[in-house]
């Protein structure tokens, strides 16, 4: 069993890379393999949308064809049990580095046609992981669907299996608010969220690593 979590965080170590760690740190404490990359690391571009991935005849048909970094991290995803994708939530959407991975990952795999089903390998688990400054009592009215955008739903449909989706609400961005124009949070109230809830989703992130390997 094999568990590869990404990290679409800017940030190696903050929230959603403390988070992705623990996630395979659960994986592990079952006996699995498991890796954690983190995108930053990697030169790469979206999906150019040169079709190669969709010709049954080409050399990449179900794959995508483009050599740069991430060519080894997709073909990862490709052979992993696993798949935990992880991020921040900038302007209502994942970080730009996540998109252009999400692209890349998925796009290979659709087929524009109903005679055949997505060339994904099938019931893969899957998890979205989103770590953001909304506040948990303000989900209900933001809403789980945006938050999570398309990405849920494409990644249920490419992988035929369904994809949890673990939130971290009202997250500490900076170790001191002090030293930046960012009066608009309460930074007292930031600090004592990070140290008394921040703890648990830490361990729910274990858990689901370990349950998503079970």
């Amino acid at each position: 069993m094999k568990l590869l979590a990404v990290n679409g965080s800017p940030r190696k170590s903050m929230n959603t890379g403390a988070l992705l760690e623990k996630v395979v740190e659960g994986a592990i404490s079952k006996g699995a393999e498991a890796e954690l990359v983190h995108l930053r690391d990697f030169q790469y571009r979206g999906c150019m949308s040169c079709f190669h991935c969709k010709d049954p005849q080409g050399s990449s048909y179900g794959r995508c064809i483009l050599k740069d970094d991430l060519r080894p991290i997709l073909d990862l995803a490709h052979e992993a049990d696993v798949l935990v994708l992880g991020t921040p939530f900038y302007f209502s959407i994942e970080t730009a580095m996540m998109r252009a991975f999400m692209e890349r990952l998925w796009f290979q795999y659709l087929l524009y046609t109903t005679k055949k089903p997505p060339l994904a390998p099938r019931k893969k688990a899957l998890a979205l992981v989103y770590t953001m400054n909304i506040k948990e009592e303000g989900m209900p009215a933001y809403g789980k669907d945006v938050v999570s955008g398309r990405a849920k739903g494409v990644m249920e449909r490419l992988f035929a299996a369904p994809c949890e989706l673990f939130l971290c609400t009202d997250t500490k961005q900076v170790p001191d608010y002090a030293k930046y124009e960012m009066d608009m949070w309460d930074a007292s109230a930031k600090e004592k969220r990070h140290q008394e809830v921040f703890p648990k989703d830490l361990a729910r992130a274990f858990d689901m690593g370990a349950r998503l390997v079970s």
